[in-house]
């Protein structure tokens, strides 16, 4: 108890200031990270939006179908460019001395799932089509060609395997990014057909009747 006239002592007031000094402080901090956030994602929509824009008019849109690809390649209603190339047996062989016969142009790689895949296709519909004189020829691109030659033995292929590994041979004239690419020549040797997908037989059957005598 304090001694009459001597000031009473009081307990210093609690700062009402520091409880909410540090909540604002956790606030801001919460703020500030969802505001980063939302620029972060919103740079990222930005950025997409970009890439789907220029993509598109580079072609990307056309994946799938083909669009970039097919552009390059040789027209329907053309000339096929001839070209030499070197069978897996050794044997070299020129496009134009297939002149008089339909032929069947398979640009692949053993390295690729669908052309692995199409390979027995391939082979089945050969054995059904070669009797009216379709002429099968599988150029491989971009791998040894030992590497083909295993993968066409192993499926037992009949039909023309060629190698062209670094696209010499074809690469100017069929400038291939998709794979496979089929390219379907008449006997005069102008094309009727491209194709940039896989296919099965009663596909490939059925598509190379443009090119295949009638009644046969």
């Amino acid at each position: 108890m304090p001694f009459p006239g001597e000031p009473v002592q009081r307990d210093a007031p609690l700062d009402p200031v520091a409880p909410d000094a540090g909540h604002e402080l956790e606030r801001s901090k919460a703020l500030s990270r969802r505001s980063t956030l939302v620029t972060g994602l919103a740079m990222a929509a930005l950025l997409a939006v970009a890439a789907w824009y220029v993509g598109g008019r580079a072609g990307f849109d056309q994946i799938g179908q083909g669009g970039t690809n097919l552009g390059l390649l040789p027209k329907v209603g053309q000339p096929a460019p001839d070209f030499f190339v070197g069978l897996t047996d050794g044997r070299l062989v020129r496009l134009a001395e297939f002149r008089g016969q339909p032929v069947w142009l398979n640009f692949w790689g053993s390295w690729c799932p669908p052309c692995r895949a199409e390979m027995p296709e391939m082979q089945a519909a050969h054995e059904e089509l070669a009797p009216r004189g379709l002429v099968i020829l599988a150029v491989s691109l971009d791998e040894p060609a030992q590497q083909a030659a295993d993968f066409a033995a192993l499926n037992e292929v009949t039909f023309l395997v060629a190698s062209d590994p670094r696209r010499v041979a074809t690469g100017g004239s069929y400038p291939i990014f998709n794979f496979p690419t089929h390219i379907l020549v008449d006997k005069d040797g102008t094309i009727r057909d491209v194709v940039l997908s896989e296919l099965d037989k009663g596909e490939i059957v059925q598509k190379a009747q443009r090119i295949l005598p009638s009644g046969g």
